[in-house]
């Protein structure tokens, strides 16, 4: 239907027009000719013409918007891209993972590498396995996804060297087998050096003997030791085996009483009331906790006298905790056997930060985890203690492992230097406090050595003013 337009000739304006006028069929009013038809599509044309470009306008607009997002976001990605290829992925984390932090010394660790990695701005975590090799071979491919670099004190040489390399290879995550070696591949290791210590202790008991009764026939000797599975343990009992194999007329007793405290008393006491019940020496793989039970049952039996004393049994240790220096000063300990977890916990972070997080370019393609340079030599780090700053460890290659290996001195400890404060035991108490408290103390028999008083009160004084 069509809508006619109509033009009207007023003759006179207070007239209105008439009806009559209008022809429809030939669209005539008063003489005047309208194709209503025609003015009808120009305007309808025009319309179009008008809503076109009215939508024309936004359409544009928008995608114009469209196009320049899509600019942005194009150079956005490929700024994002070249800028995470210089970030690290987990925003420099760092797991540990340990093997047992039932007991001081493994928290010591837990402690120092703490200080370590978070003094550099990195976040630190960490985890135990309670002693399975399956836990922590789980663990390790599980953080290997949430780290920038996984420090693993392994359960064993052999049980979670698997996941260690998938942890490389997979995940591109580099792993550093601390303060125990693995058979197979990682980033680098480094260790106490535990057979060196367990050796050298050995020898220095057998020794003892000999100055002291002018032979060693017939003498006996108790060691004492953890869990053999445990690298570090496994190598003292190695060092401490020497005596087997080069003096056969020694009576060698052997016992170990696995990762507790508990387990190394009760089989110390055991073995004290009877086949080393004429004990001469005792060497301990451990101290601290470890050692008190081996202290309680020489009380216990008769057999704890103070050094100097012509029945005095040989005690000599490995750890340096700070009980156990409390117990040399005392007179109740001949010689301790430093470990340096802090100095092992420093140097670790020190030679990972230089040499493989230097950078983040591990992390993405090629995915090429730097190595370090072998052999390589390390110094005493600031504030610890092994043996000296011209004392120097050095990480190379061994043919029982694909890691390359640096062992740390140890410090050897007796009454002429137990108040050395930057050693372990005694710098650790600013950091967790006594390993022991309250310490115990026991009444020895014979007489207290002269020097034994003024070693415990010039600790008492240091240690007052930290």
């Amino acid at each position: 239907m069509y809508v006619k337009y109509y033009t009207v000739k007023k003759e006179n304006p207070q007239s209105p027009p008439e009806q009559g006028h209008h022809d429809l069929s030939s669209n005539v009013v008063d003489g005047n000719v309208v194709d209503g038809k025609k003015e009808e599509m120009e305007l309808m044309k025009k319309s179009r013409k008008r809503k076109l470009f009215l939508i024309l306008i936004p359409i544009s607009i928008v995608l114009c918007i469209l196009v320049v997002l899509a600019l942005v976001l194009l150079v956005g990605k490929k700024g994002l891209q070249k800028q995470s290829a210089t970030e690290f992925k987990h925003e420099k984390t760092v797991w540990l993972l340990m093997p047992y932090v039932g007991e001081y010394w493994w928290n010591t660790i837990v402690e120092y590498m703490e200080i370590a990695v978070e003094r550099d701005g990195w976040q630190f975590n960490y985890d135990s396995a309670d002693g399975s090799d399956e836990t922590q071979s789980e663990q390790i491919i599980t953080y290997a996804q949430q780290a920038d670099i996984l420090f693993v004190f392994p359960t064993s040489s052999t049980g979670v060297t698997d996941a260690i390399r998938r942890a490389e290879e997979e995940f591109h995550t580099p792993v550093v087998s601390f303060k125990g070696y693995i058979t197979g591949k990682s980033r680098f290791s480094l260790i106490f050096d535990d057979k060196g210590a367990g050796e050298t202790m050995a020898k220095e008991a057998v020794q003892w003997l000999q100055d002291k009764y002018g032979t060693t026939e017939g003498k006996t000797v108790i060691t004492v030791n953890g869990d053999l599975k445990q690298s570090g343990w496994r190598l003292r009992q190695e060092g401490f085996d020497w005596i087997k194999a080069n003096h056969p007329e020694i009576n060698y007793i052997s016992v170990t009483g696995g990762l507790t405290p508990e387990g190394w008393a009760k089989v110390i006491d055991s073995a004290l009331a009877k086949a080393g019940d004429n004990v001469d020496a005792i060497l301990s793989g451990s101290d601290g906790p470890y050692l008190l039970g081996t202290i309680n049952a020489l009380a216990k039996y008769g057999k704890l006298y103070y050094i100097e004393d012509p029945n005095h049994v040989f005690v000599a240790s490995i750890d340096g905790k700070p009980s156990t220096l409390s117990w040399l000063r005392m007179g109740y300990v001949d010689t301790v056997y430093s470990q340096v977890p802090d100095a092992i916990s420093f140097s670790a972070w020190d030679v990972a930060k230089k040499y493989i997080l230097k950078d983040a370019s591990y992390q993405y393609s090629p995915y090429k985890i730097p190595a370090i340079p072998v052999p390589l030599q390390i110094a005493q780090p600031k504030g610890s203690f092994w043996g000296g700053k011209d004392v120097v460890a050095t990480i190379e290659a061994f043919d029982y492992s694909e890691t390359p290996i640096g062992k740390t001195p140890f410090p050897v400890v007796d009454k002429d230097n137990v108040n050395t404060w930057d050693l372990y035991g005694n710098s650790i108490v600013k950091v967790l406090g006594e390993d022991i408290d309250p310490l115990p103390t026991f009444k020895a028999k014979g007489t207290q050595p002269a020097w034994s008083k003024n070693l415990i009160d010039e600790y008492g004084a240091w240690k007052k003013n930290q």
